[in-house]
């Protein structure tokens, strides 16, 4: 699987992302979210830790690395999700999810210095076209609502920086101990912690377990195809710079606007807007990809 380039599994992470988007889309019209979270993870653990036990020699495992990606589980995706949801309770989505957008830029200037990853030019370029392509993709300027202060502008901003922190940390775990589907197991583990918490301290919805006929088939293929997308992004960064995986498995909400068209036709269109956000993105991926 080495012969496998860094990009082809970055590329791979956005595109099963969205396509696991679409799943949980068709699963939420029979369920609710506090399902769909539980049940995603619960899914995560019992494939991961099945294929983590049949190919990965746990001789080599050691108690720090596993506490590594423990600490990675708990801060992407538990605590930059709550972040998020307090920057769009307290922003609105069409503030929040360009701020979000920046990632990438957090990971490269991260991978920098605590990696020793050396920035060039193309790679500056072209992450500022991908993270320009997916603001122009998530704005919408009929929803921006400033609740409050711009004091809460940190909540994305922090849901960013640790986000790109995270990155870097699994990188530092995965040259410790260089098996993808053992992080992955344990990351979705306390990712199942915290998001129990979460639910439960944070969102009061008064959500109760909602699973039928209807929507467990779309939960059990959201389930797995996020369980890849995970290892595909662990792959990734296992085989290169955190500086060109992030920008390029960022991609997702590209990814997911041409699986609606396909499969949601009645959720979006294609504008011009949309197609000039398309281009940045393809544009910053090919930069990416080619001149390294």
């Amino acid at each position: 699987m080495t012969a496998i380039p860094a990009e082809f599994f970055a590329l791979a992470n956005a595109f099963l992302f969205a396509l696991h988007n679409i799943f949980t889309k068709k699963a939420l019209r029979y369920s609710n979210p506090a399902t769909g979270v539980i049940s995603s993870l619960s899914i995560n653990i019992i494939f991961l830790w099945s294929l983590t036990f049949l190919f990965v020699p746990l001789a080599q495992v050691t108690l720090v690395s596993v506490l590594i990606f423990v600490l990675v589980g708990f801060f992407q995706p538990g605590l930059t999700r709550l972040l998020t949801y307090k920057g769009i309770d307290a922003l609105g989505v069409a503030i929040t999810d360009p701020i979000r957008a920046s990632t990438p830029l957090f990971s490269a200037i991260m991978a920098i210095i605590f990696l020793g990853e050396q920035m060039t030019l193309p790679i500056v370029v072209a992450t500022f076209m991908i993270i320009a392509g997916i603001i122009l993709l998530s704005w919408r300027s009929g929803s921006v609502k400033l609740a409050g202060s711009a004091v809460f502008l940190w909540y994305p901003i922090a849901a960013s920086a640790l986000a790109g922190a995270s990155q870097v940390v699994r990188k530092f775990g995965l040259a410790a101990v260089p098996h993808p589907f053992l992080a992955a197991a344990v990351t979705a583990s306390s990712s199942l912690v915290v998001s129990v918490l979460t639910l439960w301290y944070v969102e009061k919805t008064g959500e109760t377990w909602k699973m039928n006929r209807q929507c467990v088939w779309w939960f059990l293929a959201a389930g797995i195809t996020i369980s890849f997308d995970m290892i595909c992004i662990y792959y990734a960064l296992h085989l290169g710079k955190v500086s060109v995986v992030i920008p390029i498995s960022s991609t997702g909400p590209f990814f997911s606007l041409i699986l609606t068209g396909l499969f949601l036709r009645d959720v979006e269109r294609v504008t011009l807007r949309v197609v000039m956000s398309a281009l940045l993105v393809v544009s910053g991926v090919v930069l990416l990809s080619w001149w390294k």
